[in-house]
């Protein structure tokens, strides 16, 4: 368990890392698509939050063990496509590519890993299911973070028009 923590760390780093090379480049962004794919990215899990928790309540027991696994696997999932995105808007300007692939690689691969609901049991007992639900509360809101960042530095704000 102490491995997860660490990598937990390790991803929360990365993460941060990636976004701050997407919005230094926001002079240079084709900021079009840019508006579109970050709300996507935004709504998108929360749909799939509300889908888990109805399948969750209405066909399966054991909520205490699920819905950490959920958790931390739609986060890992979320972590792996904000890290796609970045990469689709930086891959052009040549930036540090490493830390990049290494996130998604990491994240993709944890994701992949824990999806079986033994595995993620091997890795995390019972007693101990505050962790991996701390874990993905936290990758979950510094992607939101990441994400409304984005926004808030590359977007242009509407200004209004004195005529």
């Amino acid at each position: 368990m102490f491995i997860a923590i660490v990598l937990a760390i390790l991803f929360s780093i990365l993460s941060v890392v990636n976004t701050n090379k997407l919005i230094s480049l926001k002079g240079d962004l084709s900021l079009k698509g840019l508006a579109f794919q970050t709300r996507i990215l935004m709504i998108t899990p929360i749909a799939a939050l509300i889908i888990l928790s109805a399948v969750i309540f209405n066909f399966h027991s054991l909520y205490g063990e699920r819905i950490p696994h959920a958790l931390l696997v739609l986060s890992m999932w979320m972590l792996m496509t904000n890290t796609l995105f970045i990469y689709r808007n930086i891959k052009s300007k040549n930036l540090n590519l490493i830390t990049t692939v290494v996130l998604g690689a990491m994240s993709l691969c944890a994701a992949i890993y824990l999806t079986p609901l033994d595995r993620y049991n091997t890795l995390f007992n019972r007693h101990y299911y505050i962790v991996p639900l701390t874990i993905s509360v936290v990758f979950i809101a510094i992607t939101y973070l990441n994400l409304m960042r984005i926004r808030k530095v590359c977007l242009p704000r509407k200004i209004k028009q004195i005529a």
